[in-house]
């Protein structure tokens, strides 16, 4: 895990966590958290135990967490300590927690990640979260990093309607998705917005089974997110260069998007149920 990797993943954690005390300030006592989609490092869900989750699950339809791996994010969770970085990118860290994530560190066995989550009432789960088999009105706080857009609309919309009954009274969802083709990440030659170019029909036999892309729009999102009785209550969006959306011929599936949607590349959704908005 490189450096600026895990100081991306507090940076995110630290916006979640905001996002949930400015929505909800009066109320931030025993507050419990899901995370969908834990991947190779569960930098989030231990992060938000230091500043004072009481409980978090976190699901992924795979099983990545792997010893190697989490040997390495404790160690820069040590390093970044020794450095006072962790203070400085999680402010409302709790020193009682550090101290209790040192303690596990030191006693881990190296053979169990799920057990040294554990200790954290960190509950990792390999689950479809369509079907979580927690109890209603338990979660306070949903997070996601970068996961959404990996998702195909119909299972994400099934996945927004199980947060909504597991939402307690005033739950926040906080998500950052990335809606760029990440393709463009390895190849230097396409844009951001490349795979825009393909119909559905094409797309198909080009979206690659191990990382799969919705190619959903962020006008899509909003959508769902309605669609699914939640209120989005903030919407901070990155957009890309029109210069190279204009390199890029719409497929017809994309033709009746404004413009404006089609620019953003990154987004960070936060929402709340729609009953609950005054």
């Amino acid at each position: 895990m490189p450096k600026h990797e895990f100081d991306t993943r507090l940076d995110h954690c630290h916006r979640h966590l905001e996002a949930f005390l400015e929505t909800r300030p009066a109320n931030t006592s025993d507050w419990r958290v899901l995370e969908l989609g834990t991947g190779w490092f569960p930098t989030v869900p231990v992060g938000l135990y230091l500043c004072g989750a009481a409980e978090i699950w976190t699901f992924d339809i795979a099983p990545l967490l792997r010893s190697v791996q989490v040997k390495l994010m404790l160690d820069r969770f040590a390093e970044s300590e020794r450095s006072g970085e962790l203070q400085k990118r999680l402010p409302r860290l709790r020193p009682e927690r550090l101290a209790k994530l040192r303690e596990f560190s030191a006693s881990w066995d190296g053979h169990s990640p799920a057990a040294l989550l554990e200790k954290m009432s960190i509950h990792f789960h390999v689950r479809d979260a369509q079907q979580t088999g927690l109890e209603s009105r338990s979660v306070d706080l949903f997070v996601s990093t970068a996961v959404i857009e990996y998702i195909p609309r119909a299972i994400l919309k099934s996945i927004l309607q199980e947060f909504k009954r597991l939402g307690s009274a005033g739950a926040v969802q906080s998500h950052y998705i990335n809606l760029c083709d990440h393709y463009s990440y390895f190849d230097l030659s396409i844009t951001p917005f490349n795979y825009l170019k393909y119909p559905e029909r094409r797309w198909q036999y080009l979206n690659s089974p191990l990382a799969w892309q919705s190619r959903l729009r962020i006008c899509d999102y909003r959508a769902l997110f309605a669609e699914t009785g939640h209120q989005i209550i903030r919407e901070d969006n990155t957009k890309g260069n029109p210069e190279d959306l204009r390199k890029v011929r719409l497929a017809a599936d994309f033709q009746h998007y404004s413009l404006e949607d089609l620019l953003v590349l990154f987004s960070w959704l936060v929402a709340r149920p729609a009953a609950e908005e005054k």
